[in-house]
């Protein structure tokens, strides 16, 4: 209406709505930083997580497999019962008893047979001259043998060999190379010719009759 003026508009009061805000706003920070905070997880999970290979990747496993069982074989060596060693060389079973020479050489007598191949034998000597062939004489009768060797070594082993054992062996003497001993000693004897008739080819063993030897080889 003219001449009338107009009651001025009260304006709102918004003061205490934005300090509430303001109030609400500082609350909500203070209880964020007042809660605390979530502890960190290891990492030793994880990185033992990521050592772990994969299943059914043939990875390498540093656990050494499980040994075999032992065979049945060896089972039974390891509880086989031994036999002390004392016991063992006191029941062990004798040696084989010696094989008696053979009494068969050259139409010798069997005692001269067995003394002519012991001697064949340990020295060696495969010609050995006896009865075959000879008539007459020690040699005729199988009392005598000739052991053939161009070996003045072995010749005198044999003649040594046969004079240490004359009882023994019922040897009567030994000629060789134009010696001719009866146990009692070498004595030279007359030339006879040639080598053989002089015995440096070979050895000359006469044996009594009567002698009763029995060797083995």
């Amino acid at each position: 209406m003219p001449g009338q003026h107009r009651k001025p508009a009260r304006t709102r009061k918004v003061a205490p709505l934005a300090g509430s805000t303001v109030a609400a706003t500082a609350v909500i920070a203070l209880s964020v930083l007042a809660r605390p905070a979530p502890s960190p997880q290891p990492t030793a999970v994880a990185a033992d997580t990521q050592a772990i290979p994969a299943a059914g990747l043939g990875a390498a496993s540093d656990t050494p497999p499980a040994p075999a069982p032992p065979s049945a074989e060896a089972v039974a060596a390891v509880d086989k019962p031994r036999a002390p060693a004392r016991y063992l060389k006191r029941h062990a079973p004798p040696p084989p008893p010696p094989i008696p020479c053979s009494t068969e050489l050259a139409g010798a007598q069997p005692h001269v047979a067995q003394v002519g191949n012991l001697i064949g034998k340990t020295f060696g000597v495969a010609d050995i001259g006896g009865a075959n062939g000879r008539y007459d004489g020690e040699h005729g009768a199988g009392l005598a043998l000739d052991f053939m060797t161009s070996d003045p070594a072995n010749g005198n082993a044999i003649a040594d060999f046969v004079l240490a054992n004359k009882e023994r062996f019922g040897v009567s003497y030994v000629i060789w190379q134009q010696q001719y001993n009866d146990g009692s000693g070498w004595s030279y004897m007359e030339d006879r010719g040639s080598p053989t008739q002089n015995h440096y080819d070979h050895v000359h063993v006469s044996f009594d009759s009567t002698a009763d030897t029995s060797v083995t080889c």
